[in-house]
Protein backbone atom coordinates (compact mmCIF):
# COMPACT_ATOMS: atom_id res chain seq x y z
CA UNK A 1 0.00 0.00 0.00
CA UNK A 2 1.25 3.28 -0.89
CA UNK A 3 1.38 6.56 1.00
CA UNK A 4 -1.06 8.17 -1.72
CA UNK A 5 -3.65 5.24 -0.65
CA UNK A 6 -3.20 5.97 3.19
CA UNK A 7 -4.29 9.18 2.13
CA UNK A 8 -7.38 8.60 0.23
CA UNK A 9 -8.40 6.67 3.15
CA UNK A 10 -7.84 9.36 5.44
CA UNK A 11 -10.15 11.35 2.95
CA UNK A 12 -12.67 9.00 3.25
CA UNK A 13 -12.68 8.57 6.64
CA UNK A 14 -13.37 5.55 9.05
CA UNK A 15 -16.83 3.82 7.81
CA UNK A 16 -17.71 -0.01 6.81
CA UNK A 17 -14.62 -0.80 5.50
CA UNK A 18 -11.83 0.96 7.04
CA UNK A 19 -10.97 1.56 11.00
CA UNK A 20 -8.87 3.60 12.45
CA UNK A 21 -6.89 4.04 15.20
CA UNK A 22 -4.36 6.27 16.99
CA UNK A 23 -2.05 4.05 18.62
CA UNK A 24 -1.89 -0.01 18.30
CA UNK A 25 -4.98 -1.27 20.53
CA UNK A 26 -5.32 -4.48 22.80
CA UNK A 27 -4.90 -7.57 21.16
CA UNK A 28 -9.00 -8.13 21.91
CA UNK A 29 -10.16 -4.93 20.19
CA UNK A 30 -8.07 -6.07 17.08
CA UNK A 31 -9.23 -9.38 17.14
CA UNK A 32 -12.79 -8.12 18.01
CA UNK A 33 -12.55 -5.58 14.20
CA UNK A 34 -10.65 -8.73 12.33
CA UNK A 35 -13.88 -10.78 13.57
CA UNK A 36 -15.96 -8.11 12.13
CA UNK A 37 -14.09 -7.65 8.69
CA UNK A 38 -13.69 -11.17 7.85
CA UNK A 39 -17.91 -11.93 8.95
CA UNK A 40 -18.55 -8.41 6.25
CA UNK A 41 -17.19 -7.20 3.71
CA UNK A 42 -13.68 -7.05 4.46
CA UNK A 43 -11.56 -4.11 5.74
CA UNK A 44 -8.49 -2.68 6.95
CA UNK A 45 -6.92 -1.56 10.30
CA UNK A 46 -4.96 1.16 9.90
CA UNK A 47 -2.65 2.38 12.93
CA UNK A 48 -1.40 5.66 13.91
CA UNK A 49 -3.41 8.15 12.37
CA UNK A 50 -5.85 10.63 13.74
CA UNK A 51 -8.73 10.69 11.05
CA UNK A 52 -10.30 13.09 13.14
CA UNK A 53 -7.60 15.97 12.69
CA UNK A 54 -5.77 14.40 9.84
CA UNK A 55 -2.94 14.22 11.66
CA UNK A 56 0.37 11.50 11.22
CA UNK A 57 0.82 10.27 14.64
CA UNK A 58 2.81 7.31 13.77
CA UNK A 59 3.14 4.00 16.48
CA UNK A 60 5.79 2.16 18.14
CA UNK A 61 6.23 -0.83 17.02
CA UNK A 62 9.27 -3.65 16.41
CA UNK A 63 10.60 -5.65 13.82
CA UNK A 64 8.22 -8.64 15.23
CA UNK A 65 4.92 -6.88 14.73
CA UNK A 66 3.48 -8.52 11.75
CA UNK A 67 4.43 -11.80 13.60
CA UNK A 68 2.33 -11.00 16.22
CA UNK A 69 -0.64 -9.91 14.38
CA UNK A 70 -0.60 -12.68 12.48
CA UNK A 71 -0.19 -15.18 15.18
CA UNK A 72 -3.21 -13.31 17.19
CA UNK A 73 -5.54 -13.90 14.23
CA UNK A 74 -4.39 -17.54 14.84
CA UNK A 75 -4.76 -17.75 18.51
CA UNK A 76 -7.83 -15.44 18.93
CA UNK A 77 -10.38 -16.15 16.17
CA UNK A 78 -11.88 -18.99 14.94
CA UNK A 79 -11.94 -20.30 12.61
CA UNK A 80 -8.60 -18.63 12.17
CA UNK A 81 -8.16 -15.70 9.91
CA UNK A 82 -4.60 -14.95 8.12
CA UNK A 83 -4.51 -11.23 7.60
CA UNK A 84 -2.16 -9.16 5.41
CA UNK A 85 -0.03 -6.96 7.35
CA UNK A 86 1.83 -3.43 6.00
CA UNK A 87 4.29 -0.70 7.86
CA UNK A 88 4.48 2.63 6.02
CA UNK A 89 7.44 4.87 7.18
CA UNK A 90 6.66 8.38 6.79
CA UNK A 91 9.21 10.93 7.99
CA UNK A 92 10.44 8.73 10.58
CA UNK A 93 6.94 7.43 11.82
CA UNK A 94 5.47 4.13 11.00
CA UNK A 95 1.73 3.27 9.95
CA UNK A 96 0.42 -0.03 9.99
CA UNK A 97 -2.06 -1.32 7.82
CA UNK A 98 -4.03 -4.46 8.98
CA UNK A 99 -6.25 -6.12 5.82
CA UNK A 100 -8.92 -8.51 6.24
CA UNK A 101 -10.79 -10.24 3.42
CA UNK A 102 -14.26 -11.28 3.77
CA UNK A 103 -13.61 -14.89 4.46
CA UNK A 104 -15.19 -17.65 3.52
CA UNK A 105 -16.18 -20.25 6.80
CA UNK A 106 -18.73 -17.46 8.42
CA UNK A 107 -19.28 -16.82 11.24
CA UNK A 108 -15.79 -16.19 12.63
CA UNK A 109 -15.72 -14.97 16.52
CA UNK A 110 -13.65 -14.17 18.73
CA UNK A 111 -13.65 -14.73 22.74
CA UNK A 112 -17.19 -17.20 21.26
CA UNK A 113 -18.74 -13.85 20.16
CA UNK A 114 -19.49 -12.87 16.32
CA UNK A 115 -18.80 -9.79 15.28
CA UNK A 116 -20.01 -7.88 12.31
CA UNK A 117 -19.19 -3.80 10.88
CA UNK A 118 -22.22 -2.18 11.00
CA UNK A 119 -21.15 1.32 9.15
CA UNK A 120 -17.80 2.60 12.01
CA UNK A 121 -18.48 0.14 14.72
CA UNK A 122 -17.70 -3.51 14.85
CA UNK A 123 -20.54 -4.46 17.11
CA UNK A 124 -21.88 -8.11 18.78
CA UNK A 125 -24.05 -10.14 15.79
CA UNK A 126 -27.62 -10.49 16.93
CA UNK A 127 -29.23 -13.61 17.14
CA UNK A 128 -30.95 -13.51 13.49
CA UNK A 129 -27.78 -11.91 11.70
CA UNK A 130 -25.39 -14.69 13.21
CA UNK A 131 -27.65 -17.18 11.39
CA UNK A 132 -28.06 -14.79 8.33
CA UNK A 133 -24.32 -14.69 8.06
CA UNK A 134 -23.81 -18.53 8.42
CA UNK A 135 -22.48 -20.20 5.27
CA UNK A 136 -23.57 -23.92 5.70
CA UNK A 137 -20.45 -25.05 3.14
CA UNK A 138 -17.88 -23.47 5.40
CA UNK A 139 -15.23 -25.90 5.89
CA UNK A 140 -14.99 -27.87 3.20
CA UNK A 141 -12.67 -26.31 0.98
CA UNK A 142 -14.36 -24.76 -1.60
CA UNK A 143 -13.43 -21.37 -3.53
CA UNK A 144 -15.23 -18.61 -3.45
CA UNK A 145 -16.86 -19.10 -7.23
CA UNK A 146 -17.83 -22.62 -5.75
CA UNK A 147 -19.34 -20.92 -2.75
CA UNK A 148 -21.34 -18.49 -4.23
CA UNK A 149 -22.50 -21.02 -6.95
CA UNK A 150 -24.51 -22.67 -4.32
CA UNK A 151 -26.14 -19.83 -3.26
CA UNK A 152 -27.08 -19.44 -7.08
CA UNK A 153 -28.34 -22.96 -7.20
CA UNK A 154 -30.12 -21.95 -3.81
CA UNK A 155 -32.22 -19.23 -5.72
CA UNK A 156 -32.73 -20.54 -9.02
CA UNK A 157 -32.90 -24.56 -8.06
CA UNK A 158 -30.32 -25.69 -10.67
CA UNK A 159 -27.21 -24.25 -12.34
CA UNK A 160 -25.59 -25.42 -15.47
CA UNK A 161 -21.60 -25.32 -16.58
CA UNK A 162 -22.63 -22.72 -19.09
CA UNK A 163 -24.44 -20.10 -16.61
CA UNK A 164 -20.99 -21.37 -13.94
CA UNK A 165 -18.58 -19.52 -17.04
CA UNK A 166 -21.07 -16.75 -17.71
CA UNK A 167 -21.13 -15.87 -13.47
CA UNK A 168 -17.49 -15.87 -13.18
CA UNK A 169 -16.13 -15.59 -16.41
CA UNK A 170 -14.43 -18.75 -16.59
CA UNK A 171 -13.34 -21.55 -18.67
CA UNK A 172 -14.95 -24.79 -19.68
CA UNK A 173 -12.63 -26.83 -18.31
CA UNK A 174 -12.71 -24.50 -14.89
CA UNK A 175 -16.23 -24.58 -14.25
CA UNK A 176 -16.44 -28.46 -15.05
CA UNK A 177 -13.62 -29.33 -12.53
CA UNK A 178 -15.27 -27.07 -10.03
CA UNK A 179 -18.24 -28.18 -10.26
CA UNK A 180 -17.21 -32.12 -10.41
CA UNK A 181 -15.63 -31.41 -6.91
CA UNK A 182 -18.66 -30.21 -5.37
CA UNK A 183 -20.50 -33.62 -6.85
CA UNK A 184 -17.27 -35.64 -4.83
CA UNK A 185 -18.10 -33.91 -1.66
CA UNK A 186 -21.93 -34.92 -2.33
CA UNK A 187 -22.70 -31.03 -2.17
CA UNK A 188 -24.90 -31.22 -5.08
CA UNK A 189 -25.69 -33.56 -7.76
CA UNK A 190 -25.88 -34.00 -11.58
CA UNK A 191 -29.30 -34.61 -13.92
CA UNK A 192 -29.54 -34.86 -17.07
CA UNK A 193 -26.40 -35.36 -19.77
CA UNK A 194 -24.53 -32.98 -22.57
CA UNK A 195 -25.44 -29.48 -22.51
CA UNK A 196 -28.43 -30.17 -20.50
CA UNK A 197 -26.47 -31.04 -17.23
CA UNK A 198 -27.93 -29.78 -14.25
CA UNK A 199 -26.59 -29.45 -11.05
CA UNK A 200 -28.66 -29.20 -8.17
CA UNK A 201 -28.20 -29.11 -4.58
CA UNK A 202 -28.61 -32.37 -2.50
CA UNK A 203 -30.98 -32.68 0.33
CA UNK A 204 -30.02 -33.14 3.35
CA UNK A 205 -32.09 -36.76 4.08
CA UNK A 206 -29.71 -37.50 0.73
CA UNK A 207 -26.60 -36.72 2.12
Amino acid sequence: MTWEEIITLLEQGEGQSVEFEKQVPSPEDIARDMVAFANSDGGKIVLGLDDKNKHLLGIEIGDGFKDWVKELAEKRCTPRIVPQVEVLDRGGKKVAVIEVHEGDEKPYKTDDICFIRDAGESRPARDEEEKQITNPWGGKGLNKRQLRSLQIIQERSALTNREYREAFNVSHKTAHIELTLLVDKRIVKCEGAGRSTRYTLIPQKEE
